[in-house]
């Protein structure tokens, strides 16, 4: 298949999404209809909302087509592929973080990642860097806060 990706997708990942694709093509027609897709997505582990799945049909395709070939699928579930494993790298990060394991990252693992990385810091930009992290304000920089805080735009 020519590659049209945009992202590289691994051997693996190209095999899950055949498996995928060739699974939940129920009517054998090549295609998946946007029923077939959803389930597709749910089994590589994509919940998606209906309309989260027109939108990113959309962006594969021109006009009203709803169906979608296995080229298209792939081109289609690339970059939520590379999201996914970025999210698994996020995921380890975080834990290296978290020296006691407590499922949060405090000030005192903030520094000691900064002294790891040759950073000097004060108090008060440990208090900063734990502020802009922290992204929903309580108090506590979850998993959840450290990859909204790794995804969103600088």
């Amino acid at each position: 298949m020519p590659s049209i990706l945009a992202h590289e997708l691994t051997c693996e990942q190209v095999q899950e999404l055949k498996d995928a694709f060739n699974r939940y093509d129920l009517d054998s027609s090549g295609t998946l209809s946007a029923t077939e897709m959803r389930l597709a997505l749910i089994s590589v582990g994509h919940e998606i909302t209906e309309a989260e799945l027109y939108d990113l049909i959309r962006t594969v395709t021109v006009g009203d087509g709803q169906e979608l070939d296995l080229q298209h699928f792939m081109q289609m579930m690339a970059p939520r592929m590379a999201d996914m494993d970025s999210d698994e790298a996020l995921g380890r990060t975080f834990k290296l973080i978290d020296r006691d394991h407590d499922g949060f990252i405090s000030g005192q693992d903030v520094r000691a990642i900064m002294l790891i990385l040759g950073e000097v810091v004060t108090d008060e930009d440990i208090r900063d860097i734990c502020r802009a992290v922290d992204m929903d304000g309580d108090g506590h920089i979850s998993l959840r806060d450290f990859m909204s805080f790794m995804h969103s735009p600088i």
